[in-house]
Formats: C-alpha cells, sequence, structure tokens
C-alpha cells in the first residue's frame, strides 16, 4: 500500500511522530511519502522544513504553506498515488474531507488539549479513522461520538541507540526538566520552588527549552540557586537525545500532556520520570516502577476543556530529595527495563497494522 504522511517536518513532538510513523508503516511493507507541513511562525522559525540529519529522506515534498490548499494536497495524492493518509494535528477539515471524497482513505490524530466538541462532526466528515494515543484521550473521544482506535505509542528502537557521554565520577545527580516551547502546560514555577527546597548539593537541574520564553525566571532562579542551568539552543536531534540521556532523573510534571514523548524518551535511556499523578502520564510512569508520582493540584483547564493539574512544591521536593538515595534510582532503572516490555515497539507497529486495515 502507498501510504501519505503529513506533519511538521524537524525536531519538535509532532514530527517525531511523524517520522517514527513512516518506519513504522516502512516496517511493515508499505511504501511511504511525506508531505512536509512548513511552520506558521510565532516562536518557531517561519516557514521551516528540515533536510538535515534524520530529516533528510527521500519521498519528502515539502508544502507550500502552513494551511495547504486544497489542490495542493490532491495534487501530492495524484502525483504520489497514495491509498491512505495520516494527518497529526491537522484541523483543515475542509481540505482532507475533499481529499477523502477523491478516494484516498483519510486518518488523522489530535492532541486532546486541544481537540474539543466542536470539532468532532468536523472530524467525522474529514477523517475515516481519528486515532488515540493513550487511555484517556479514548475516553474523551468516545464521549464525542467518535469510535477511536487505540495504538499504544512504544519506545522507537532508534532511543536504544543513544547512550549518555561518560561523565567524570563526581557524585552529582543531574535533574533534567524537558520545557519545550515553556509553554502553558509546562509548570515551571513550582519546578524551581521545589527544586529550590532541596538542600543536597550532589544535585543540578537542567531546564532544556527551545525557546527563551520565560528564561528571565530561570536565570533569577539560576543566580540564587548556582545548582540550576538553562540550555535554550535548539539542538539537532541526536544532540538533544544525548544530552537527555545525559541525566540521571525526568524531572517532568505537566499541567497535562499529549502524548510525551519524552516520557518514552527517559525509558529507553533508563531514567527514572517524576510526573504528576494524572493521565496520560500515570499510564506510562507506575510509582515505584520506572518513576515517582506526586499529588496533582487542579489548576484550571486546558483549551479544550480537559482539567489541567499542577503540583505541590512540597511534594515534588520530596520527591526530589527521595531521589538522591542511589539505590532507589539504581532500582527504578531497572524497572524503565521492565516497562520498555510493555510499552514496547513491536506493539505499536502491530496497532498501526491494524489502523491502515480499519481505514482501508
Amino acid at each position: 500500500m502507498r501510504v501519505g504522511i503529513s506533519s511538521w517536518w524537524f525536531n519538535r513532538g509532532q514530527a517525531v511522530v511523524g517520522r517514527q510513523l513512516r518506519t513504522a508503516f516502512d516496517a511493515l511493507g508499505h511504501e511511504t511519502f511525506v508531505l512536509a507541513r512548513p511552520t506558521r511562525g510565532g516562536n518557531i522559525r517561519p516557514a521551516f522544513i528540515d533536510r538535515s540529519g534524520v530529516w533528510d529522506q527521500p519521498g519528502v515534498t515539502e508544502a507550500s504553506e502552513y494551511l495547504i490548499p486544497a489542490d495542493e494536497l490532491l495534487g501530492w495524492a495524484r502525483d504520489t498515488g497514495i491509498e491512505v493518509a495520516c494527518f497529526d494535528q491537522n484541523y483543515q477539515f475542509d481540505e482532507i474531507a475533499a481529499l477523502r471524497a477523491s478516494g484516498v482513505r483519510t486518518v488523522g490524530r489530535f492532541v486532546w488539549e486541544q481537540f474539543s466538541a466542536e470539532h468532532a462532526e468536523p472530524a467525522k466528515r474529514a477523517f475515516d479513522v481519528t486515532y488515540s494515543v493513550h487511555a484517556a484521550e479514548q475516553e474523551r473521544y468516545a464521549g464525542f461520538g467518535i469510535e477511536s482506535p487505540r495504538v499504544h505509542w512504544g519506545v522507537h528502537p532508534e532511543l536504544l541507540e543513544f547512550h549518555a557521554p561518560p561523565r567524570e565520577p563526581d557524585g552529582t545527580v543531574r535533574f533534567m526538566f524537558p520545557g519545550g516551547f515553556m509553554s502553558k502546560r509546562k509548570p515551571i514555577d513550582p519546578v524551581l520552588e521545589a527544586f529550590r527546597m532541596t538542600g543536597d548539593e550532589r544535585f543540578r537541574l537542567i531546564v532544556k527549552a527551545q525557546v527563551d520564553r520565560k528564561a528571565p525566571k530561570v536565570h533569577k532562579a539560576a543566580k540564587k540557586d548556582r545548582r540550576i542551568e538553562l540550555i535554550t539552543e535548539d539542538l539537532p536531534t541526536d544532540e538533544h537525545l544525548r544530552l537527555f540521556a545525559s541525566a540521571d532523573v525526568s524531572l517532568a510534571p505537566s499541567r497535562w500532556e499529549g502524548l510525551g514523548l519524552h516520557l518514552y524518551e527517559a525509558m529507553a535511556f533508563g531514567i527514572p520520570t517524576v510526573v504528576n499523578d494524572t493521565a496520560p502520564m500515570n499510564e506510562v510512569v507506575r510509582d515505584g516502577l520506572n518513576g515517582l508520582l506526586v499529588r496533582p493540584i487542579p489548576d484550571g483547564e486546558a483549551k479544550s476543556g480537559i482539567p489541567a493539574y499542577g503540583v505541590d512544591p512540597g511534594d515534588l521536593a520530596a520527591a526530589i530529595e527521595r531521589l538522591g538515595d542511589d539505590a532507589l534510582r539504581a532500582r527504578l532503572t531497572e524497572g524503565t527495563h521492565a516497562a520498555r516490555a510493555t510499552w514496547n515497539w513491536e506493539r505499536t507497529v502491530s496497532d498501526l497494522a491494524a489502523l491502515l486495515e480499519l481505514a482501508a
């Protein structure tokens, strides 16, 4: 089968999902084609599509703009001969419905923090199948009248190739905060407060962001606590993954998550994760197995109306302090290996095979 994939095409979560989808479909024996959607601007480089490193692949067509014209979408499908087209976080329902009307099967996936009841009917018109990547998302869509098959995401094999660079045995314990765009879902304030409540001089907090947003806040905390460091350089994919792999703990509370690729990356690297005890994070991170869960605090709603949660700085500080115990970290690291048996890529590929069969 000829399968099309349309998403961003550079080192961001949506594009990583698209690129990993492509490897799964290739492994299943399908021929794949990518329609790369350029960025629209804002805090991301405008009209950007990457052609370097892992993004340098054949069969990638560059769309002319973020909102892809219907004629261009239909022309891509006609030129490539695709039978199924997969879209990630694309709300161009009319254009995708036109593609579906042309005979191409359409498959969609959305992040639940943005997909709301108003999108349900247009999505059902545009897509043959809308799938989910976690149980809470699937349950929410069912409430909208969308029967959404589950694709259990897993640890991609490429992640297992990354290893932490050698470190001097200085006894430090490195906590990595995967900040990404430092958006509203990343509760940097309680994280900084909780970390500063700890007194262990071995601890280091690396705040890794892809933009300068909230940088002054982190710099201010770093001036008061020399254990805190901010990195905002937009690293190539392999460098970013090596940096993440060099951490001892992923400190990743979130007001909500879509898929949460960093949860799977940490699992691949053998890094315990600290998150709040809410879905979908607690579907992947099990307390005492591959990480620690901290008590959530209701904190408003995301754009779609799903509940948002903060964390109590005191509870988070206690979890950080516990992870100063080398024996506990070692046990949780072993637990990440056990968790990989559940969250394995083979199941993801199997689910995707069933998804294509359903769509076709």
